[in-house]
């Protein structure tokens, strides 16, 4: 119809696929996840339609204009909000001693909760630690049998599906949280975390860097030793803690809210409606 179009794209969706494809071995596997993944040649194609392309991180913009073979500058970036009203400290709760909480939105191999079970299952052989997972794993993935494999059952604890007003009091508790994604288009899990001032340990995959900033301790994506070194070592600094915790809590505030990312949304709807002579001077 002639109007401007403005679309997100948080993140390249071959980035998921290719996770997919690697976690598993029977071609019939592979086959599945291919055609579950079909959608994304469309998905190229729209995307190359676009003038306005709004992605969440700089990592996430670099990336999409590589994936889909799109000119830089017609990539925006508009970092996500965190919800500091849900995800908020608590300072009448207190915090348990070697408590790991980690988020999984979706049980899939990006994500990368099989490196932190990993790490958790070298940590227990020094010390008496829980796993708090944040959400459900799925039949189909693996994640139970390798906790059984693992000899994590006293030591894992799947909450399923939870309220909202339910994280902040999970996180008030943690010692520390987890992100063990192998990438991210942004990275919520870690600004989440963060917002509550939980201290945070993070892979550098994706834009989590981006997020985490200073505030938090990064390792490479993929590593289940080097989280278990950086769990443990966190663990066992109740200051660093503390601080890593402020730190994050004050970055989130000051970079990561939905007011600045809706100022900036703004900005690129106005700059869209302009290249279509549509611009209304109010």
């Amino acid at each position: 119809l002639g109007f401007p179009l403005v679309a997100t794209i948080h993140h390249p969706i071959m980035v998921d696929r290719e996770a997919e494809l690697e976690s598993v071995k029977w071609w019939w596997k592979k086959l599945k996840i291919r055609r579950w993944y079909s959608f994304v040649d469309m998905q190229t194609r729209v995307a190359r339609s676009l003038s306005h392309v709004i992605t969440v991180s700089e990592r996430s913009k670099q990336d999409v204009a590589e994936a889909f073979s799109l000119p830089i500058q017609r990539l925006h970036v508009v970092p996500n909000g965190i919800e500091t009203v849900t995800f908020r400290p608590l300072p009448d709760v207190k915090r348990e001693e070697n408590q790991i909480i980690t988020t999984t939105s979706s049980d899939v191999p990006i994500k990368g909760l099989r490196y932190l079970l990993e790490a958790v299952a070298t940590i227990v052989k020094q010390r008496n630690v829980k796993l708090t997972v944040i959400g459900k794993p799925r039949k189909d993935k693996g994640v139970e049998d390798l906790v059984r494999d693992l000899d994590l059952d006293r030591f894992v604890e799947f909450t399923g599906r939870i309220e909202d007003e339910e994280f902040a009091h999970y996180y008030a508790r943690a010692t520390l949280a987890v992100v063990p994604s192998l990438y991210e288009g942004f990275g919520f899990p870690a600004g989440e975390a963060m917002a509550c001032k939980t201290p945070v340990v993070s892979t550098t995959g994706g834009a989590l860097p981006e997020v985490v900033g200073e505030a938090g301790v990064l390792v490479p994506p993929g590593d289940s030793r080097a989280l278990a070194g950086a769990i443990v070592s966190l663990l066992d600094d109740p200051e660093r803690r503390r601080r890593l915790g402020e730190e994050g809590h004050r970055r989130m505030h000051e970079h990561f809210t939905w007011k600045r990312a809706a100022e900036r949304m703004v900005q690129v709807y106005r700059e869209a409606m302009n290249a279509n002579g549509r611009l209304l001077e109010n």
